[in-house]
């Protein structure tokens, strides 16, 4: 095994000693380290990976979680305590990092005492520590010796630095990743399930919409049992005959399948479901529902509980309760809101027509005032294209907020309601903390809602609380591995942890997806150019114009600006044709790029100028890391001001 060098172990004491200075900040992160160190975020990167392997915000998570370690075995604090103390903003968060740190939770280190984890530690100890026949007593006292865990915990001071450095040279991980491995196959992995969408046999639209329906009621049954982890998006993009079962399932990494079939004539349904286990390509359950349409609830209801029991899990009362809720019991009414979903599903990314979208909630509820989704619904599609410009402000928040509101009156634990008021109140009226309250309520209420962790995460950030957005951003994914927002999300994640290749993976497997989408290519651009990869970059930028009408013509001029100009010609390029035919759709690219060369003024009134349009991102700014130079900036303070975020800087 090669040694670490002197020079290599100061770099690595120095940074660790900044870190366990700023120990009990939550906010102290990359860039504060960056900051502190007086080097660049690219080259601690760079120099973090050549000697441990590790990027800069894994060997802080690191640092901070072996310091949690000596302090829970020193049993006077909680593990609650503990995390704070550590710089976690979350204690729920800490437990999940700390035991697939460790392969244990915390309270295992409270519950069973220093004595039982020190043999844990010697173990790991010794199946990486060299063989040594002779020692020599001429080593200098200030060079890396071998020494157990335990012994370096006992001694406590200096030598918790050098166990940072330790961890990372020995590899005293590998028992732990097994142990977090074997714990994750018992867990987890025996009853996680998708649903594919049941197909429609019969070949009009709207036995299509109805089928849909048919696969959203069931998905969202399912998602209220506990017991069973449920990846919670209709998985039409996975549920063609182009893939095997067990593509889809490796895909998106459950072991049951849920599938089947709709078939509508006038006032009869005949619905077919099968659950089928991919690791024993077994169909081990299925079953028929010929019945009336008004029992259509039913069959849905049904359907979720036999799953449930042929996976073995229990269905708590009010988990049952929710199962059996029939939303409405008029027929033409679920008809019109299975057809709003699905077409407020599939729009496109720059709609401009709403009206399509609207009409559909709008004769749900005609249909039946009472019909609390069908208001949610209708809350969403407003808010939806209010956000994008498509409908004018404030009147579109105004409607979304009164839809939901109503929603909240005929069903107070509706969790999409407390979904989508929770998002209204801080994209539109920046109240923060009335936004959290919703917003955890209703993960409260349903732990499996994958839009509830969205949004959550996406208010952590504005708040500058990362760690806690990233958690919330990682799990929502988990739940829904294909939606395109969440995994352009992760990858901008993974970029800002500098895990370079885990991002590049999650932009290759959006673009398998979602090949004509050009979002994905803008972010490659930007992607390609902070990692040096510029013909790439270029090739980026390119697919995005072509893809998008109004810039297709000019795809072949990109090439010769930055054949003439290079990458910063291309950037200053760039920004000009933002700036003159799409300032408001970029003001984002715009503000980067002036701060970025220098023009703090411009980058400053361009700021201004999204705030005077209210423009619902720009509280996003809050967290950015690549405008924290102007965060001391008056002009930069007032618009925090303004939009009540003077308390969350930190």
């Amino acid at each position: 095994m090669s040694t670490i060098s002197s020079n290599d172990q100061a770099f690595i004491n120095r940074l660790t000693g900044i870190i366990l200075t700023n120990l009990g900040n939550e906010h102290f992160g990359v860039a504060e380290l960056a900051r502190a160190s007086g080097m660049t975020r690219l080259a601690i990167y760079h120099r973090l990976l050549a000697i441990t392997g590790k990027s800069t915000t894994q060997f802080i998570r690191e640092v901070r979680l072996n310091q949690a370690m000596e302090l829970l075995q020193q049993g006077s604090i909680t593990a609650s305590e503990v995390a704070y103390k550590v710089g976690f903003g979350s204690p729920a968060y800490f437990n999940t990092c700390f035991h697939e740190y460790f392969g244990f939770p915390p309270g295992e280190v409270l519950k069973n005492g220093r004595q039982e984890l020190a043999g844990n530690y010697d173990l790991l100890a010794d199946l990486n520590t060299e063989t040594e026949t002779t020692p020599s007593p001429e080593v200098p006292k200030k060079s890396v010796r071998k020494v157990s865990a335990w012994k370096v915990v006992k001694y406590a001071g200096i030598i918790t630095l050098i166990l940072v450095c330790l961890g990372s040279l020995l590899n005293i991980f590998v028992i732990k990743n097994l142990r977090s491995e074997i714990y994750t196959q018992v867990k987890g992995a025996d009853k996680s399930i998708a649903v594919l969408p049941f197909k429609s046999l019969s070949s009009d639209v709207e036995n299509k919409y109805f089928a849909e329906g048919v696969t959203r009621d069931i998905l969202y049954n399912l998602i209220q049992i506990s017991e069973i982890k449920v990846i919670n998006s209709p998985l039409e993009e996975l549920g063609g005959n182009t893939l095997r079962l067990t593509e889809i399932a490796a895909k998106i990494n459950v072991r049951f399948l849920l599938s089947g079939s709709v078939q509508k004539s006038r006032e009869q349904i005949l619905v077919m479901a099968q659950l089928t286990d991919i690791t024993k390509n077994q169909i081990i359950w299925s079953e028929k529902f010929p019945r009336k349409l008004s029992d259509i609830f039913q069959i849905q209801s049904e359907i979720a509980k036999q799953v449930a029991t042929n996976l073995q899990s229990m269905i708590g009362e009010k988990e049952k309760d929710q199962i059996e809720k029939m939303p409405t019991k008029n027929v033409e009414a679920h008809a019109w809101y299975v057809m709003g979903h699905y077409l407020l599903d599939r729009r496109s990314w720059k709609e401009e027509e709403i009206n399509k979208y609207i009409t559909p909630f709008k004769n749900a509820i005609a249909a039946d005032p009472e019909y609390a989704e069908a208001y949610v619904g209708l809350s969403d599609v407003y808010l939806t294209f209010t956000r994008t410009t498509s409908y004018p402000r404030p009147e579109g928040f105004i409607k979304a907020k009164e839809n939901v509101l109503k929603a909240l009156d005929l069903n107070s634990n509706l969790v999409e309601a407390h979904t989508t008021l929770g998002v209204i109140l801080y994209r539109s009226e920046w109240k923060w903390e009335d936004a959290r309250k919703e917003l955890e309520l209703a993960m409260e209420l349903n732990p499996n809602y994958a839009q509830a962790h969205r949004y959550y995460a996406e208010l952590m950030e504005i708040l500058r609380r990362r760690e806690m957005a990233q958690f919330h951003c990682f799990k929502a994914a988990e739940l829904d591995p294909i939606s395109p927002y969440l995994i352009l999300w992760k990858a901008r994640f993974l970029e800002y942890e500098e895990k370079f290749d885990d991002a590049s993976e999650q932009y290759k497997k959006f673009i398998e997806m979602y090949p004509d989408n050009y979002s994905v290519y803008y972010y490659l651009w930007d992607f390609y150019v902070k990692t040096g990869e510029e013909q790439k970059a270029v090739e980026g930028i390119q697919k995005a114009f072509r893809l998008v009408p109004k810039d297709k013509p000019f795809v072949d001029t990109l090439r010769v600006v930055y054949d003439k100009q290079g990458i910063k010609g291309l950037e200053k390029w760039l920004n000009e044709y933002y700036v003159k035919y799409d300032e408001k759709g970029s003001w984002k690219e715009i503000v980067l790029y002036y701060n970025k060369t220098g023009e703090k003024d411009k980058a400053l009134e361009w700021l201004e100028k999204a705030f005077k349009w209210q423009e619902p991102y720009l509280p996003n700014m809050n967290s950015w890391p690549e405008l924290d130079n102007l965060r001391s900036e008056p002009r930069f303070q007032a618009l925090l001001g303004k939009m009540g975020l003077t308390a969350y800087q930190k």
